[in-house]
Parts: C-alpha cells; structure tokens; sequence
C-alpha cells in the first residue's frame, strides 16, 4: 500500500554537500545508471528541505545501505522511543521526489519498536537525535512487492530515504494503556457490531469478532462490474472521532481481489500503517471519511478508485479491491 506513511522542534546542523563517489556503470541497453550514494548529492540542514541532485539513475539495490549525513549532539535514540522526524522520500530510478513532511508542513511520529521493518531498523541502528540519516534501498524492501503507485513508486524502484530525528516524544494517548475511550489502542477495534450487507463477501476471521482477518470468502458473491461504485461497510462502530480528510490514521489492513484466496497485501501480522488519508488510493479516501475511530471498515473499491489499468504485484489490472480495515487512530 505504501509507506508511510504508516506523523518538533528543528535542529540545525551543517550538511556535507555531496556524497562520495563510487563510479558509474551501464545496465543493458538503458540509461547510464550509478551505484547507491554516487548517483545522487544532498544537501541542507537538520529540519529543513534537503536539496538532492541526481546525477545518473539509480541502479537498483541489492542491498540496504545507511549514511548518517549530519551527526547530531543529542542522546542516543533507544529501543521503545517514539521520535519526531522529518521524512523525505526519493525516487531513483525516476529522479522525483515520491514523499516529503517538509511539503506536508510538519513531522511525524515514528516508535523504534522494531515492528517497522529491516529498512527502519537499520536507519535507526545506533542514531543519535539531530542526526539527519539517508538510506539507500529497493522499493520491495521498504514498500513491499506492490510499490506505491499514489506516490509514483514503481514496483522496482530505487529509493533515497532522508530521515531527520528531530526529538524525542511521548507516545500517542492512542499506544497507552491508559488511553480514553474515545481514542481506542492500537489493540484493535473497539464499538458495536453491526449487520453486514447482503452484497458483502464474507470476512473469515483467526477468532472473535474483533480478531484479525484471515481471508475473505467470495462464494455466492457475483463477480464486479470494473465499472461500478464504492461500496462501504461498518462491521464495527467505533466511538472515537469520525475520521477527516486532512488527518493522518493509522490502520490495519486485509486486500483481496475477486476470487484469490489469499491477500495481495496486509498489514495485521506486520505493523499498522500511518500515513496522511490524502496520500492513499481514492477508495480510501473517500471510504474513510466520517468513520468513527474504532471501527472495523469493509470497502469494495472500483478499479477508477484503485490502481486502475495498472497491474500492481498481485492486483491484476482493472481490478476491484476489497480491504477489511481497523481505524485505530486519527490526528
């Protein structure tokens, strides 16, 4: 689905202006290409815009590899923080920028839980906050098979990702035992059961009601039209805010196409994903707003509001889209 995603104060560092060179190669019969940091200078300070020159396109990686471009005089970041970053996310292999909070205005919030996955790990791996820290990586390792297509990534992809670790926060009222009712814990939905409509497929789920997916039954189901509506469900009302357009949320997630039997993509066994609500697929968007925080969400989305023409992984092209989702937090 993507990344993101997966949301303050600026600390100012001097940047080196370019990254070392390891030399240029030419892959095939394409465009020049360049291995890792040689394609590619940054520069900028801690809290503020990197500019990025790309000098040849980016090969793609095998590997993930990790520079700290600004060494920060803060504390060592620590297993179980929750640290307020700036994230900038490159394409390589196109040379456009795929994601920034500096354009969205204002950091994010990420826990070094180690739940995240390998590329944030290593990122994080012996940081210091003030630092501002750049990977190298394949769009496979830090999005998935399936890419971002909303962000304009490819399903093989070369990514630059620039993190700067701004400060340490407390965690979301939403990660914490003691959180208010109306905004439930990453735990898993929490309201009222609600009848399922007669067009939805059934949801198989690993135990109770609030239990996590495990598939998706189409049987008695007729095949979509590629050109019919958006179709919503609450299977569980939640009783937190209803979800905003402009918010970030955080969710977990259950997709399937017609007739598979097992998910292009999910989240439940991995990590929620948080990410602004403007920056996923059209279905999403306007499948997710005025729901409650909480709620267990069924869609049925229409390719116009999906991937479209474009195969995607998985997702064959021209494809309608079924996500059971949780809404577990929105800011």
């Amino acid at each position: 689905m993507r990344l993101r995603r997966s949301a303050s104060l600026v600390v100012s560092a001097a940047l080196v202006s370019a990254l070392a060179a390891c030399g240029s190669t030419k892959v095939g019969y394409g465009n020049p290409t360049a291995e890792g940091f040689s394609a590619v200078s940054i520069s900028g300070d801690v809290g503020k815009a990197p500019t990025v020159k790309w000098h040849e396109e980016m090969a793609y990686p095998k590997t993930t590899t990790v520079k700290t471009l600004v060494k920060g005089t803060g504390a060592p970041v620590a297993k179980g923080d929750s640290i307020s970053t700036y994230i900038w996310i490159g394409d390589g292999t196109t040379k456009l920028e795929a994601y920034s909070d500096f354009s969205n205005g204002s950091p994010e919030t990420l826990t070094n839980d180690g739940k995240m996955g390998p590329v944030w790990t290593k990122i994080l791996k012996g940081a210091h906050y003030g630092d501002r820290v750049a990977a190298v990586t394949g769009s496979a390792a830090l999005l998935g098979a399936a890419g971002n297509p909303q962000m304009g990534i490819g399903t093989h992809d070369s990514l630059v990702v620039i993190v700067d670790l701004i400060k340490k926060t407390k965690p979301e009222p939403s990660s914490s035992p003691s959180a208010s009712p109306s905004t439930p814990a990453l735990s898993g939905p929490k309201g009222t059961a609600q009848p399922a409509p007669a067009w939805m497929p059934k949801v198989e789920l690993s135990g109770g009601k609030t239990s996590a997916p495990k598939g998706i039954d189409f049987t008695g189901v007729k095949q979509p039209s590629a050109t019919g509506k958006l179709k919503r469900a609450i299977l569980i009302k939640g009783t937190g805010p209803k979800v905003k357009a402009d918010q970030t949320i955080t969710a977990n997630y259950y997709g399937m196409v017609y007739g598979a039997t097992t998910p292009f993509d999910e989240s439940y066994s991995k990590t929620p994903l948080t990410s602004p609500l403007s920056g996923l697929v059209k279905g999403w968007q306007q499948g997710l707003v005025g729901v409650p925080v909480g709620s267990r969400v069924f869609l049925q989305i229409p390719p116009a509001l999906g991937y479209g023409a474009a195969a995607q992984g998985g997702i064959p092209a021209n494809s309608t889209l079924y996500f059971v989702l949780d809404i577990l937090a929105a800011n």
